[in-house]
């Protein structure tokens, strides 16, 4: 008897964890993987003392919905953070003006600053990726999974320098994390026909 009361409060821990999970909110990375662009600015700016990363988030989600001017007004505010986000804004409005020599520049001193990051690696990688400069934008988006495996477009940016390298591989390794780290975001698709290009 206490073995099967043991067996039933287990199932019912179970499922009331499973219920707590599933009830927590994502986070704006998340949002941004999932195509929610809507409601990632909007958590943001509920929250506009809230993380330099949330802000970060919101700044990329804008350029989504193809608003640059909403999208370097949240690059301006991770300016006033200082420090390393503070080039990571400056590198923003630098790509957002066509400046990528300079927006890689910005980049390239937050993460001497915090290249432990992984927005930061990534900011410089998208930075580079503007600049044609595929050798640091592959290195500094590799850089950005090794820091945090789950940032669906890391690996998408990721697979996209290294496409451009010829090195099909690791191009093809970075599309299929992505394809399953982010199942719904409208990129999908584009990295599916990636890879079944990659294959041929």
């Amino acid at each position: 008897m206490p073995v099967l009361r043991l067996a039933k409060w287990s199932a019912v821990g179970l499922v009331a964890l499973s219920v707590g999970l599933s009830a927590q909110e994502p986070s704006t990375q998340q949002l941004y993987e999932s195509g929610q662009y809507q409601a990632l600015v909007d958590r943001a700016a509920e929250g506009r003392a809230a993380s330099p990363d949330d802000t970060y988030m919101a700044a990329l989600a804008f350029l989504k919905m193809e608003n640059s001017g909403a999208s370097a007004a949240e690059y301006r505010r991770l300016q006033e953070q200082g420090g390393a986000w503070e080039q990571v804004g400056a590198s923003g409005v630098a790509m957002l003006e066509h400046n990528y020599a300079e927006a890689v520049a910005a980049a390239q001193r937050a993460a001497e600053m915090s290249g432990d990051h992984p927005y930061i690696q990534y900011q410089l990688g998208l930075s580079a990726l503007g600049a044609n400069d595929n050798g640091t934008a592959s290195q500094a988006l590799a850089r950005a999974t090794e820091i945090k495996p789950d940032f669906a477009y890391a690996h998408y940016y990721a697979g996209q320098a290294f496409q451009k390298l010829h090195e099909t591989s690791k191009a093809a390794e970075h599309f299929n994390y992505f394809v399953r780290l982010a199942p719904e975001s409208p990129d999908r698709a584009a990295a599916m026909a990636i890879l079944r290009a990659l294959r041929k």
